[in-house]
């Protein structure tokens, strides 16, 4: 009953407020300060409830989804959700690239992110994440859930369009899609096409949710005495939605190389300064790749012209990516 209570929006603060007023009635005809005591502790709870169902909101804003006549739109049933895919068809011997978009960005932001792929004749395929474009949303938005949501939907298009995954794949996520990406990795098992998994390119990664956890704390004004008690509930409702195959119990365990680490050749793409989630995911990125098994797989550009947000066209990232593919695809260029 919890677990399905944990799973869900605004089931726990109602509950514990029913409850807490119910008890601070039944005790008022026998002490006033103990009916006191009772309001209080009940505000504490739901405010503890309140704050940790915020860790898990969804973007309020959509970016419109994409409405050109190139892209053939695909709505994929996948874990109860409509997941909608938008497919660039390339030659039949070309390899595919698997575009993942951002927190609050869409499909459509990856389009000029693609171009490098289109221009070699690669199938392209962009995704608008869960609650995101024109896809369902999630009741509980987490990158653990939409990464389950996404691999279920990638093997339902490789078994309705298998001629699409004939040769290599490669992975292009900017942001939170990197952070995904990462995970992917890490559950690459689940996936049918993870064999075919060949490059990974990251646009300036999250590489973990530590510093998102405080940022989120940070913005909803949560006194640090009682962040503890935050991460907590929020780790046991993290628990209760992708359990009990994946569970975590520290912060770190959603933090790389924990979370996921990739075997393949990697391209790192790095606005340099970023103005959104700083240095430490891609210095994190950094670290974790420069010693063994790593070693030599990852190659870095910190660009200066390029931004986090907004730089949806950007002719430096373009041409890092050029050379990146003629290196490590050279039958395809």
């Amino acid at each position: 009953m919890l677990r399905w209570a944990r799973q869900r929006n605004h089931v726990l603060p109602i509950a514990v407020a029913l409850s807490g007023l119910i008890t601070s009635l039944v005790v008022f005809r026998f002490s006033m300060l103990s009916s006191l005591f009772s309001m209080m502790l009940t505000s504490f709870l739901v405010y503890l409830e309140v704050m940790t169902q915020w860790s898990f909101r969804s973007p309020r804003r959509r970016k419109p989804p994409i409405n050109d006549p190139n892209w053939e739109r695909i709505e994929i049933q996948s874990n109860g959700l409509c997941i909608v895919h938008y497919v660039h068809q390339g030659n039949s011997d070309a390899p595919v690239a698997w575009v993942i978009h951002g927190w609050t960005a869409g499909a459509m932001r990856m389009l000029h992110r693609s171009s490098s792929f289109i221009e070699r004749g690669w199938t392209v395929i962009v995704v608008d994440l869960p609650s995101h474009g024109g896809s369902d949303r999630l009741v509980k938005w987490s990158a653990e859930e939409t990464t389950t949501v996404l691999i279920s939907s990638m093997n339902q298009l490789k078994a309705t369009h298998p001629q699409w995954f004939e040769n290599s794949v490669c992975y292009f996520g900017h942001s939170m899609g990197a952070f995904v990406g990462l995970r992917i990795s890490h559950r690459r098992d689940e996936l049918t096409i993870g064999t075919r998994i060949k490059g990974w390119i990251f646009e300036s990664p999250m590489t973990g949710y530590t510093e998102i956890h405080h940022e989120t704390c940070n913005m909803l004004r949560i006194p640090p005495l009682l962040r503890p008690w935050v991460l907590a509930k929020t780790i046991r409702h993290f628990n209760a939605i992708n359990g009990p195959k994946r569970m975590i119990s520290s912060l770190s365990d959603a933090d790389i190389p924990s979370w996921g680490m990739t075997k393949e050749p990697t391209l790192l793409v790095q606005a340099e300064p970023d103005e959104r989630l700083g240095a430490v995911h891609h210095e994190r990125l950094i670290k974790c790749m420069s010693g063994h098994p790593y070693g030599g797989l990852l190659q870095v550009h910190l660009l200066s012209d390029l931004r986090h947000s907004g730089s949806h066209e950007s002719a430096s990232r373009k041409s890092v990516i050029d050379d990146w593919l003629d290196e490590q695809f050279p039958h395809s260029s």
